[in-house]
């Protein structure tokens, strides 16, 4: 039963005799004494009745939400839209005016101590598996990405050269720099270099600099990346773009930690540990001559895979939430959530810009819109298409009927899930509710099966 806090300086009947109907359990305190009660009845949403105090109520939510940030505060009693835009500004999850729609009070309450419960749930799990939600700016709970973490951790305590492989907008760039900043080389310089962005006559140039006069319009040394990034880390992004003449030198350079300055005879030693990316198949370039078959192996000594965006869907709400929070408060937006429609619409999309691609979706909706709460039509066209769900119409096999005759549990299980998806008409959050199972779990179990939702 979900322990709901009342905070009002003078009595509020509606707001308690709205609650009463509800199944919570009931504390009531004032402005002053709010956090002591917050404190004993363990409150899984804070209810604030402001009436004309708008200023003191902003300072309640703000020490509320220093007590404890996950607590959810539903404000009662806001007179205009500027005040209702503080209080979200401020934290609280909704904001309710005068008369009171008791309904409405009761579903806002019900659905932000719900939030809370899950909230609580997955901070058990991490700790209890030793799960993190991020990795600096990597964000994902799939055990796909843990992994990722964990081979962060494990190789950034090493010298080893790192290739990074992944499709584009998976964050290699991201890990690129994970790994610089867990590494002891943290102090020193991190050296970033695109590849394919720099013409390729310039590109030996930009690695190895140059000696005075080496060419027409050399009048001074130049001090490449290579040079810059003694005792520090070299990312070498993009790295298949790089063409063969230039891969020899990036060879000898990996072999003997050496190299020279354009139009110098100097050798100069660098201590650099290597990270290396592409978004291309490597093994494929490597088949096809693109790419240098001994470099490929002296950059693979440790490689990390990132997995496209569609291969882990659980990790679509938390990395959606993490850009609304980012974008609404860049824009001085009042975005607080999701909701559910637009929710499946985010978790039916296939991705093929990956972790970019639902940034820029984000970043539109805040820009774009006024609200508190991301709805299916602000999303771009091709997204709010997959709100309308094809209804799934099969019947059972006859198999089922048969007494006489074992059915393997998966055929159990895919028809189960195929006539609940059907009797929930497609929708995949209710049907996960019926099952109940998680969102991310139906979502691997159509796909494994090759069901419609």
């Amino acid at each position: 039963m979900p322990r709901i806090v009342v905070i009002s300086n003078s009595k509020q009947k509606d707001v308690l005799q709205a609650l009463k109907k509800s199944d919570v359990r009931l504390a009531e305190t004032s402005f002053e004494e709010c956090l002591s009660a917050l404190g004993m009845e363990g409150a899984d949403c804070a209810v604030i009745c402001v009436n004309e105090d708008i200023a003191n109520a902003e300072g309640v939510i703000n020490n509320i939400k220093a007590f404890n940030d996950s607590v959810p505060v539903v404000v009662v009693g806001v007179g205009s839209l500027e005040d209702a835009v503080l209080m979200m500004k401020s934290g609280a999850v909704d904001c309710l005016r005068f008369p009171l729609n008791q309904e409405r009070l009761q579903i806002a309450v019900a659905n932000a101590a719900k939030l809370y419960h899950l909230k609580k749930k997955v901070y058990l799990l991490e700790n209890q598996m030793g799960w993190r939600g991020a990795l600096d700016n990597i964000i994902g709970h799939s055990p796909s990405m843990q992994e990722i973490f964990q081979q962060i951790e494990t190789v950034s305590k090493s010298n080893a050269t790192v290739l990074i492989l992944g499709e584009s907008g998976t964050g290699k760039e991201l890990v690129a720099k994970a790994i610089h900043k867990h590494s002891p080389r943290v102090s020193q310089n991190f050296i970033d270099i695109n590849c394919g962005a720099i013409p390729r006559e310039l590109l030996e140039n930009e690695l190895f600099g140059h000696e005075k006069g080496s060419y027409t319009g050399a009048d001074r040394r130049y001090i490449g990346c290579c040079e810059r990034a003694h005792k520090g880390t070299l990312f070498l992004d993009e790295i298949c773009e790089m063409e063969a003449s230039l891969q020899v030198k990036i060879l000898r350079l990996l072999q003997e930690r050496s190299f020279s300055r354009v139009g110098g005879t100097e050798l100069i030693h660098s201590d650099i540990r290597f990270v290396a990316a592409t978004n291309k198949d490597i093994h494929e370039e490597v088949k096809k001559g693109g790419f240098r078959e001994d470099l490929y192996y002296r950059l693979n000594v440790v490689p990390i895979i990132l997995p496209p965006l569609r291969e882990r869907p659980e990790d679509i709400p938390l990395l959606a939430k993490h850009f609304l929070e980012k974008y609404s408060a860049r824009n001085e937006k009042i975005f607080v959530d999701i909701e559910p429609a637009a929710m499946e619409c985010l978790l039916g999309h296939k991705w093929p810009g990956n972790v970019r691609e639902l940034e820029n979706v984000i970043e539109r909706v805040v820009v774009l819109h006024n609200d508190s709460h991301v709805k299916t039509k602000h999303l771009p066209p091709n997204l709010q298409k997959l709100a309308g769900i094809e209804r799934l119409h099969k019947p059972l096999p006859m198999s089922f009927a048969d007494g006489n005759k074992i059915i393997p549990l998966e055929h159990v299980e895919k028809y189960a899930i195929e006539a609940a998806l059907a009797k929930c008409m497609g929708n995949v959050s209710e049907t996960s509710k019926q099952l109940q199972i998680g969102q991310a779990t139906l979502y691997r179990k159509i796909k494994q099966y090759g069901l419609k939702a």
